[in-house]
């Protein structure tokens, strides 16, 4: 019990000592943010080759199909079934690309970008979790540092203030925007692109 009080105060104290973005900081920035294509589905355009959203439901397959996307990647570690539940029958390549939100690693973001690149080659790739916040978040953000050549601050500011709802329980995730951890997510995917 004691340990668990500890932990919540420290949380506590971390979050008040937390220096908040001022209001005109975080709309000059937006400028550059995602585009906003179905509010419901959390579905938004980030470059011409990939989207982003919350997990699909059968009544967004259609817009999906007709934006040009062929590759639908889920970061789902649970329930990864929901794409052939709710996308079958579309002309779309599904794929699994679980990520446990509370583990994710560099070497797990290099994977899940080295297979976005790999989709891109066949058309645009939409991107999802369940929320579309967290992990898609988390790999919209890298995509953006290594494809887009964005700040590391830039990304992060793009994931957490965005309007996409990013749960800032998930400091593991935040944690994973620095330069020492972008240069391992780098590292790894040049490995990945020589093994072919």
């Amino acid at each position: 019990m004691r340990h668990f009080v500890s932990v919540i105060l420290c949380s506590c104290l971390l979050a008040a000592c937390s220096t908040p973005m001022a209001p005109e900081d975080i709309s000059a920035a937006s400028a550059r943010w995602a585009t906003l294509v179905k509010q419901d589905a959390n579905l938004y355009r980030i470059d011409d080759k990939l989207y982003r959203s919350e997990q699909p439901v059968a009544e967004d397959g259609e817009l999906i199909e007709q934006l040009g996307i062929r590759s639908v990647i889920n970061l789902r570690f649970f329930d990864r079934n929901d794409n052939e539940t709710h996308l079958k029958g579309r002309n779309l390549m599904l794929l699994n690309r679980p990520l446990l939100t509370w583990k994710i690693k560099p070497k797990d973001v290099a994977q899940t970008l080295f297979l976005i690149e790999k989709q891109q080659k066949y058309g645009p790739v939409l991107v999802h979790c369940y929320h579309g916040a967290d992990r898609t978040g988390l790999i919209s953000g890298m995509y953006r540092i290594i494809y887009q050549g964005w700040s590391v601050e830039e990304a992060r500011l793009e994931m957490q203030h965005g309007p996409y709802g990013y749960h800032s329980i998930w400091k593991n995730i935040e944690n994973l925007f620095t330069e020492e951890k972008v240069q391992e997510v780098r590292e790894h995917l040049e490995r990945l692109r020589k093994e072919g």
